[in-house]
């Protein structure tokens, strides 16, 4: 899960496939990796009962150890993946069609006569196994470019897109973030900033930077960047989704990070180290955040990736862009940073108002001047056009409907332009 970045919400079933196909288990005897399978499931069962995890690994029980291949067919198709996707999303999209195969095999369904209720049987299947909305979508989308690619080929007698609709798709659900209340941010990082514990002072850069637990983790000894005024950066490495990016230091964070850097082995690798002297791992920050939170009143249960949540929240109240955060946050998407819009209500609220009193105010000082009694179309149209922006940002709800609406009034103003008279 570390090296893959994935924490508990996203872990799926075929994740535990792809950990019994690593070279160093599939070494193993085959009484060994029973052994450490059943051990697994019993941990995998216990996070689900605690509500961690989002599909019941009691189904895993029934699996085997030895499975089919992929087929060569699925190799094929994955091989041409490969040049733009990484290696362990490819190993992934093998686990999921090699599922796909055994399913249509166990089920006597020869693959060029594939049908739609056959498909519809094994959008059932998919759900029964425990799969959540994320996971079943992923599927499905996998599956259906694969049966394009096959009747591409000519080896599948049906249009993919006849097979699999667009319906089809289960609704994703939309999770808002999670930060914990000022007063409680404030107790936890006062608590952080006492500690002598170097996980809980990992914790305290993590909340101050907006870092994800991977890459907490994988910050080198030397992280520190500086520009030609003298403001200091950290530089976090490649992490989820595959890039690097810079954040700001304040005084106090870089005076911490100094402090971890003095603590250790000189000549070492990773800033962050474990008494023993090797890398750290996510499961001591947890243990380590859980002893710092006792006391302190947090609603819900407390994760690391709440302390990310905290610290966009607070920019975001603070008054800065939602641009801003997501290049602090390291988002490829403005529609994923825009979920904090929706729990920053006083200042997205505040912003909304300005800019509808704005508009108001313009249009009266113009309506106080001569030159104002014949109103410019084009003028009403580029306010109105912005004022539809405004509206996305404070009601992500009628999102796609004002993207449509602006669209529709930049044609109108192309076409009204040339209706317009020359001003000399």
């Amino acid at each position: 899960m570390k090296q893959s970045s994935l924490e508990l919400a996203d872990l799926e079933p075929y994740h535990v496939d792809l950990l019994f196909d690593q070279p160093s288990i599939k070494r193993l005897c085959l009484k060994i990796r029973y052994y450490y399978r059943g051990e697994l499931l019993s941990y995998l069962e216990w996070l689900h009962a605690a509500g961690d995890l989002t599909f019941d690994p009691s189904m895993l029980r029934q699996g085997r150890l030895s499975r089919r291949p992929v087929p060569e067919l699925a190799k094929q198709f994955i091989s041409g993946l490969a040049v733009t996707l990484r290696a362990s999303t490819c190993k992934s999209h093998g686990f999921l069609l090699r599922r796909f195969s055994e399913w249509m095999s166990e089920q006597a369904i020869d693959l060029p006569l594939l049908d739609r209720r056959q498909i519809v049987r094994w959008f059932a299947w998919l759900q029964a196994q425990g799969l959540g909305p994320a996971g079943r979508c992923n599927a499905i989308m996998l599956v259906r470019s694969y049966l394009r690619w096959l009747y591409d080929a000519g080896r599948l007698q049906r249009p993919a897109d006849l097979l699999i609709r667009p319906t089809d798709l289960p609704k994703r659900p939309k999770y808002l973030p999670r930060p914990i209340s000022p007063e409680a941010d404030r107790q936890l990082q006062a608590r952080l900033a006492a500690s002598t514990c170097r996980y809980q002072q990992g914790l305290l850069l993590m909340r101050n930077t907006g870092l994800r637990i991977g890459e907490l983790v994988s910050l080198e000894l030397d992280c520190i960047r500086s520009d030609l005024r003298g403001n200091s950066f950290l530089k976090v490495p490649l992490g989820k989704l595959y890039n690097e990016r810079l954040v700001p230091l304040d005084a106090p964070t870089l005076a911490l990070i100094h402090k971890l850097q003095r603590i250790g082995r000189s000549k070492r690798r990773w800033l962050l180290l474990s008494p023993e002297g090797c890398r750290t791992v996510t499961q001591r920050y947890r243990i380590a955040l859980r002893e710092a939170c006792e006391g302190i009143d947090i609603n819900g249960r407390m994760t690391t990736h709440r302390l990310r949540h905290t610290y966009a929240t607070s920019l975001l109240c603070g008054g800065m862009s939602l641009v801003g955060v997501m290049r602090l946050l390291g988002h490829h998407s403005y529609h994923t940073t825009l979920r904090y819009a929706a729990i920053t209500q006083t200042t997205i609220g505040r912003e909304y108002f300005e800019a509808l009193t704005n508009i108001e105010t313009r249009y009266q000082q113009h309506l106080q001047t001569p030159s104002a009694l014949e109103p410019d179309p084009m003028r009403m149209l580029s306010d109105l056009a912005r004022w539809i922006q405004n509206r996305i940002a404070h009601d992500l709800g009628h999102e796609r409907a004002a993207r449509l609406l602006t669209k529709r009034l930049k044609r109108i103003e192309t076409e009204l332009e040339p209706l317009m008279p020359r001003r000399e």
